[in-house]
């Protein structure tokens, strides 16, 4: 949003003396939508999460790979039920909200029950899908629903209820600074246009600096662009403050993601290292 609306691209291309083009941001619901727009050629790059990258580079063949990091913040389990403090309380009555079957939540939640449960389909038949609005509000409800995998803002709307404990973190089970969604791109647009990609990245790492740097006005610039009854400029302010929540070109827990994947069939081989599956402009950087 940042790059869109104070038009970093063009700024960053115009600083290597090439002609200015901007970033026009055009929302679609799911990583489904944003893997068609890459492959039909309708989008040449596309937000999407670690495990989907891993997913369409490997049916691509290295068609799509990632151009560099977004966010990192820490998706969370949370829960309205006292009883359950960690995965083995969960009896197989209680149900588990996650965005989708396939969602990085539902992914470290099955990443989690290898590592605390020994299976890692253990709490597969808990597992109900729901979009984070509904989910929340069946948990709070006290509904079908007694936990929920989730991400920013969710995460922090649940947290104010007195009720909701956290059971969960993806950073105990990616490591910290996991990273959340990062931006990918068609590999074709990426080599007939490398000035434009590398432009692109330092806008990224521009725009991470300005949000660290004035969150104040950050949260404006969101809330100017995606309306909001549930948040105010200092509740987005708040968790664009929280030590929890990075923003990082730098991709991180792309390689633990992959392990998992390659170990329960979701991929045919692992990349060897993360920068198999990302562009050569952040290679150099400090991910994992």
């Amino acid at each position: 949003m940042m790059i869109e609306e104070e038009k970093l691209l063009g700024a960053a291309l115009a600083e290597q003396g090439d002609p200015r083009i901007e970033l026009k941001l055009q929302r679609v619901s799911g990583s489904t939508a944003v893997n068609e727009g890459l492959l039909a050629g309708l989008a040449d790059m596309g937000v999407m999460g670690a495990p989907s990258l891993l997913i369409i580079n490997e049916k691509t063949r290295g068609g799509v790979k990632g151009l560099a990091g977004a966010s990192s913040f820490p998706m969370v389990l949370n829960t309205v039920l006292d009883r359950i403090k960690t995965l083995a309380d969960f009896t197989p009555q209680d149900r588990i909200a996650a965005p989708a079957i396939t969602a990085p939540q539902n992914l470290c939640l099955r990443m989690a029950a290898e590592k605390y449960l020994g299976d890692a389909k253990k709490l597969d038949t808990n597992v109900v899908a729901l979009p984070h609005p509904d989910a929340m509000a069946a948990m709070l409800s006290g509904t079908e629903v007694v936990a929920h995998f989730t991400n920013a803002p969710f995460a922090q709307f649940e947290a104010d209820d007195k009720r909701v404990h956290r059971v969960l973190s993806s950073e105990e089970i990616l490591g910290k600074s996991a990273t959340f969604v990062l931006l990918a791109a068609n590999t074709k647009f990426v080599e007939q246009n490398p000035k434009v990609s590398a432009a692109m990245v330092r806008a990224m790492d521009t725009a991470i600096a300005r949000i660290a740097a004035d969150p104040t006005k950050a949260a404006a610039l969101y809330l100017k662009l995606e309306p909001s009854k549930s948040m105010t400029p200092a509740y987005v302010e708040k968790i664009l403050r929280d030590p929890e929540n990075i923003f990082s070109v730098a991709p991180g827990g792309v390689m633990a993601y992959a392990e998992f994947m390659q170990r329960t069939g979701q991929l045919k081989t692992k990349p060897t290292k993360w920068q198999d599956v990302f562009f050569p402009f952040i290679q150099e950087r400090i991910g994992s």
